[in-house]
């Protein structure tokens, strides 16, 4: 049963969160992601790091989500007019108090 938490309030912004799968083998060996389907889901986020090596810009954000959102390692999330990749596996918070569920937490990348 989802409760209230003070860290719900925050979670203002609607973002797109879509869900995928390594696909088949392709010919070089290698799985290519695919996007199965898509959800909205409230969500806040923090920008961690930024920085520039030649060319390239990367950003890492922090995306933090209702305890009910499902969301795992491969999908992206397009927010803000961003397009975010989630690297590693998102992770449940618990409340150490109540021992509640509070939200689930992700970070993620941008490449620029």
């Amino acid at each position: 049963m989802p409760h209230d938490h003070a860290i719900h309030q925050l979670m203002r912004v609607t973002a797109t969160v879509n869900h995928a799968e390594p696909g088949t083998v392709d010919e070089y060996g290698d799985h290519p992601v695919a996007t199965i389907d898509s959800s909205e889901e409230r969500c806040y986020l923090t920008q961690s790091i930024r920085a520039e090596e030649g060319e390239v810009e990367t950003e890492r954000w922090h995306l933090y989500f209702l305890p009910s959102t499902q969301i795992d390692a491969n999908d992206t999330v397009e927010v803000d007019g961003m397009v975010l990749e989630v690297i590693g596996m998102p992770w449940v918070v618990i409340d150490p108090v109540t021992g509640f569920r509070t939200h689930i937490e992700a970070t993620a990348v941008r490449r620029r």
